[in-house]
């Protein structure tokens, strides 16, 4: 530090951060390049080696006996040193003899901690220390337009840790049948990405790829579950050993429009009821104070709001607005 300022080495710097630098003596001038290009090979040699090939064989004949091949892979994402590794619950479901592939090669035996099919997400295990695990982004800095860049094993295990690269295409996507909300990307994802992490420009972790549309009229659509809901289910599943969800004991329908991705401000309806307090056919308008329009505005409501003790419903009966607790 001179006169208040702090003086810092350009080129360890700017080549650290994946620039080119140069010096030109006559001017005593010096030139820092950095593309794109850079900026994206610098995120794939950081990253790589928290992201993890996943293997094994399907598990019953039955499920084996409708495949060409009897083995199934995915990918993974390192987010705890001591090997926790986390990935997609379609990944590991009725897999034996898993085993994770780290990015130098090695092959571990792995076993699955948690699993949730409604999220999609399970926690893996490996016995090594010392692992690099990945830095989560900020939700609020995952938006539209922004890069994307997705890691992991599609198609053939000789594929391992290959990159794709896209933009954010969509953030809070509700599709019918989904969950929780998604993100959208034009990254291209295939079979064995899924479990793998889709990342921001500075190699932060905005999401794990879970799936895509298939089909010859459609081109790179496909969706993560964002980082958010990642790290619910990683903070559920070490305080509780599960995902907790209330028990209301009724059922809901979303309207038409909510399940063609139209705006709507209608309600759930309550398509069946063992719960004394609710009938067939009220209409569900907000949980805890959060209006509810989707199946997946209602799980988001919950996965924000939840604690495990009694939640706030606001209905319509017969018109009439209500409101109840349900323990």
């Amino acid at each position: 530090m001179s006169n208040d300022r702090t003086y810092m080495p350009v080129r360890a710097v700017s080549e650290a951060l994946g620039a080119q630098v140069n010096w030109d003596d006559a001017s005593r001038s010096v030139f820092i390049t950095f593309t794109e290009d850079d900026a994206i090979a610098k995120v794939v040699s950081d990253v790589s080696s928290s992201v993890v090939s996943i293997i094994g064989n399907y598990a019953g004949n039955e499920t084996a006996a409708s495949y060409n091949n009897p083995t199934v892979h995915g990918s993974g994402v390192i987010y705890k040193s001591n090997g926790h590794i986390i990935t997609n619950a379609h990944v590991v479901e009725n897999v034996k003899n898993l085993t994770c592939v780290l990015s130098d090669g090695t092959m571990l035996p792995a076993n699955v901690l948690y699993s949730d099919k409604d999220a999609d997400l399970a926690i893996i295990k490996i016995d090594k220390l010392g692992l690099t695990p990945v830095t989560m982004a900020d939700k609020s800095s995952v938006v539209s337009g922004k890069t994307a860049i997705a890691i992991g094993t599609p198609i053939s295990m000789s594929m391992r840790n290959t990159v794709t690269k896209g933009i954010v295409s969509g953030v809070d996507v509700a599709l019918d049948g989904s969950y929780y909300k998604l993100i959208q990307t034009d990254a291209t994802v295939n079979p064995g990405n899924s479990g793998g992490p889709l990342l921001n420009i500075k190699g932060e972790l905005i999401g794990i790829n879970s799936s895509k549309y298939a089909s010859i009229s459609i081109d790179n659509v496909a969706f993560a579950i964002p980082v958010d809901t990642v790290q619910y289910a990683i903070s559920q599943f070490e305080k509780h050993g599960k995902i907790i969800r209330p028990d209301v004991g009724f059922t809901l329908e979303q309207s038409w429009e909510a399940r063609i991705g139209l705006p709507t401000k209608k309600g759930l309806i309550v398509k069946s009821s063992q719960n004394s307090q609710f009938k067939t056919d009220d209409v569900v308008t907000s949980v805890n104070g959060i209006e509810v329009h989707s199946i997946a505005d209602w799980n988001e409501a919950i996965k924000t709001t939840y604690n495990g003790q009694s939640i706030h419903i606001t209905y319509i009966r017969n018109g009439v607005l209500a409101e109840t607790d349900i323990n």
